[in-house]
């Protein structure tokens, strides 16, 4: 083990106790005990929101606890919901609005840890190069280009289109079925009047296209959202609590070294997904939360879901009681 793996264990081994009390199947006492040879699949959706996945692969902290990840990415995590239920994806790393979405519709999954939390520039809505729009009111009867249907991305533009005076339903939001990484080309052919993005791949659009910032979506309602985490259906968690302990205490290490050393999250990235250095080095870095999931932030999204039409009203009083949330974190 590294000098920086062996520091970053220590310091987060006593906080790691608590938050694994949460991580127990519902009704019986939670377990720190090993996971032992344990092979599970995460379904990671390409984002500098999921660095700490990386660099809990890369730098040993899943081998340590014998897990032995086979990571595979994919568009959204709404886009693999179906494959968990069905128990062909063991964890998803990815956006929390389709699981609370699922969750109100009577689905049973469990927020195990915490992944990012928005910070500036890290969603934006960009424009192709030499585009004539200047503000969010001429996106109305535009087509803004997604990398997912109904997920983080579509709630962010609604709100921030409703906060500024534009009817949320003037603009036809499409989705790409491929997610951020092909987005910003096809955003420079001008398939689109805008596109949403998240890093690294708004910076990529920058840099590598000459696309610019038509609005940065963190902010009014959305601003400092909790955008992501590592999440498993209750099921899974029922049958595997030492495994899902072990990833717990992981993947806890990863965000302790990604939260205060920037630079592993750039490191991580760019190797994951084959990005330059001129992209890493300036694109926008969340927030990675280390410790118990904060009921605040999530019931907050569960909130603003309701607020900008991403989740029926018929939900309201479920996610008013707290109880939604309740039931996802655990």
């Amino acid at each position: 083990m590294t000098t920086r793996n062996f520091r970053v264990m220590s310091a987060v081994f006593i906080l790691t106790i608590f938050v694994l009390a949460g991580c127990g199947a519902a009704g019986s006492p939670a377990t720190t005990a090993p996971a032992g040879d344990a092979d599970i699949t995460i379904a990671a959706v390409p984002s500098a929101d999921l660095a700490s996945v990386y660099i809990a692969q890369d730098d040993g902290f899943f081998a340590k606890e014998g897990l032995r990840v086979n990571l595979v990415k994919v568009p959204s995590s709404q886009a693999i919901i179906t494959e968990q239920l069905a128990g062909k994806i063991d964890l998803c790393a990815g956006a929390y609005t389709p699981y609370i979405s699922a969750e109100a519709a009577g689905k049973r999954f469990r927020i195990l840890a915490e992944g990012s939390v928005m910070t500036a520039g890290t969603r934006l809505l960009l424009v192709p190069k030499g585009s004539r729009l200047t503000s969010l009111g001429q996106l109305a009867g535009k087509t803004i280009g997604m990398n997912a249907t109904n997920s983080i991305g579509t709630l962010l533009v609604r709100a921030t289109l409703a906060q500024n005076g534009v009817n949320p339903d003037s603009v036809h939001l499409v989705t790409d079925p491929k997610g951020f990484t092909t987005m910003a080309s096809t955003l420079a052919k001008g398939t689109w009047a805008a596109a949403f993005f998240g890093e690294p791949f708004a910076t990529q659009g920058e840099e590598e296209y000459g696309e610019s910032s038509l609005a940065d979506l963190d902010q009014g309602a959305t601003s400092n959202l909790p955008v992501s985490g590592y999440i498993a259906t209750q099921s899974w968690l029922e049958k595997n609590p030492n495994t899902a302990a072990a990833f717990v205490r992981a993947i806890q290490a990863a965000q302790l070294d990604a939260d205060t050393n920037p630079n592993a999250a750039r490191d991580a990235l760019a190797e994951s997904d084959s990005l330059p250095q001129i992209v890493t080095d300036v694109m926008a870095i969340p927030n990675f939360p280390v410790g118990a999931v904060d009921a605040t932030r999530i019931q907050q999204e569960a909130l603003d879901m309701i607020q900008f039409g991403l989740l029926s009203k018929k939900y309201t009083s479920l996610v008013d009681s707290g109880s939604l949330v309740k039931d996802l974190i655990g």
